[in-house]
């Protein structure tokens, strides 16, 4: 069973959800990892009040769920090399400047808790300089490498070809991997492969997809719809248990509690809104503010380390208000997102739906019966990406 994406619907709710998750995470670095910890990163003036924003982090959980649910009918009736190629001219471009923006402003700038070598910088570039053993420029990074390992799946998945079947199969095989994982752990290049840690998030994406009234799933069969009902809850449901002993692990790094019954209750709403979106709910003026969620990729890759040191900077070296200082930082960073998005991601967005629509009519040319399906398929996602356009 094939499916067609060419007629489906951008989700302003997505978005919206995207900006929001995104917002979560920049609350949880510069309010609360800043300070936090045996190495402070910042000075804020909002010390006292850290602990507030500790559950900020799990907009990275809400990240990944969102990338299970677009990249798949993104992907649906692409090819391997276009899959690729879309995804690899949405992400690294804006990365590479990015990364290269954060290296200047922490080496150039006046501050002394931050640092990158030319080396530290080059090898970032590659966005796995993990698998090289070289800190990363910016700690949010790592998201990065997770979000490519699910991308290589999908991409072998496009190899084979993308039925319902086959990403049932996937789906569950994928879902059973990690649970195997929190038993018998794998080596740490397989688990940078399959990164066990973070899997129900991206399975319960993809089921929500299949769910879906429109997209690779508008006609599944009553038994596939039901397999795909199963392995969404079992998807949910091992998030919930994968969240609860992340928020256990970061109890003991802080000393500071995490709740797990906070933390359940976070990934619960966003299953549920993603059962609501699924099911035709729409969102009264998601459309007005669904701009907000082209943002969301160049911010998240700017915030943390330029924010770092922009906060201390006006804080400790200045003296100034701290609520001048944060709100100031809050725009700087913005502005920046808007000129990455503005100057780099959406003309990269135009060269690729170009050059996807050339190689579209070359297939058209060559196969007569291959419709170009895949720059439809962009026309339709522009700017659905995960991580902002990333995650």
């Amino acid at each position: 069973m094939r499916a067609t994406t060419g007629q489906l619907r951008r989700c302003h709710e997505l978005d919206v959800l995207r900006f929001l998750a995104a917002a979560a995470v920049v609350a949880f670095h510069w309010m609360f990892r800043s300070t936090t910890g045996s190495t402070p990163l910042a000075t804020t003036g909002f010390e006292g009040h850290a602990a507030l924003f500790r559950y900020g982090y799990l907009g990275v959980d809400v990240f990944f769920v969102i990338s299970g649910f677009v990249i798949l009918r993104s992907a649906w009736g692409r090819t391997a090399g276009t899959f690729l190629l879309n995804r690899a001219g949405r992400l690294y471009p804006a990365f590479w400047v990015a990364c290269t923006v954060t290296a200047l402003a922490v080496t150039l700038l006046p501050g002394d808790r931050l640092s990158v070598s030319f080396g530290q910088w080059a090898a970032n570039l590659t966005m796995g300089s993990e698998a090289f053993g070289v800190t990363y420029v910016d700690g949010v990074y790592w998201t990065l490498l997770v979000e490519l390992a699910f991308y290589g799946l999908v991409a072998v998945g496009t190899v084979v070809g993308l039925t319902v079947n086959r990403v049932l199969a996937g789906a569950g095989l994928w879902l059973g991997i990690s649970l195997v994982h929190s038993f018998w752990s794998m080596s740490d290049g397989w688990a940078r492969l399959f990164v066990p840690e973070w899997t129900p998030y991206f399975t319960a994406g993809v089921g929500f997809a299949l769910l879906a009234k429109e997209g690779p799933g508008a006609s599944l069969s009553r038994r596939q719809r039901w397999v795909a009902l199963g392995i969404t809850l079992a998807s949910c449901g091992w998030a919930l248990v994968r969240g609860v002993s992340f928020a256990n692990a970061l109890t003991r790094k802080y000393g500071l509690p995490f709740s797990g019954w906070v933390v359940c209750a976070v990934l619960l709403t966003t299953f549920v809104a993603f059962a609501l979106l699924v099911g035709g709910v729409r969102v009264p003026g998601a459309a007005r503010i669904a701009f907000l969620g082209a943002l969301t990729y160049p911010l998240y890759l700017l915030h943390e380390n330029i924010g770092y040191t922009l906060l201390t900077i006006g804080n400790v070296r200045l003296g100034l208000n701290r609520w001048f200082v944060l709100v100031f930082v809050g725009l700087v960073v913005v502005g920046l997102a808007w000129a990455l998005n503005r100057y780099v991601e959406e003309p990269g967005s135009r060269r690729m739906s170009r050059a996807l629509k050339e190689r579209s009519r070359q297939h058209t040319r060559s196969a007569p019966r291959t419709v170009d399906t895949e720059a439809r398929a962009l026309a339709a996602y522009s700017g659905l990406t995960p991580v902002g356009r990333a995650l």
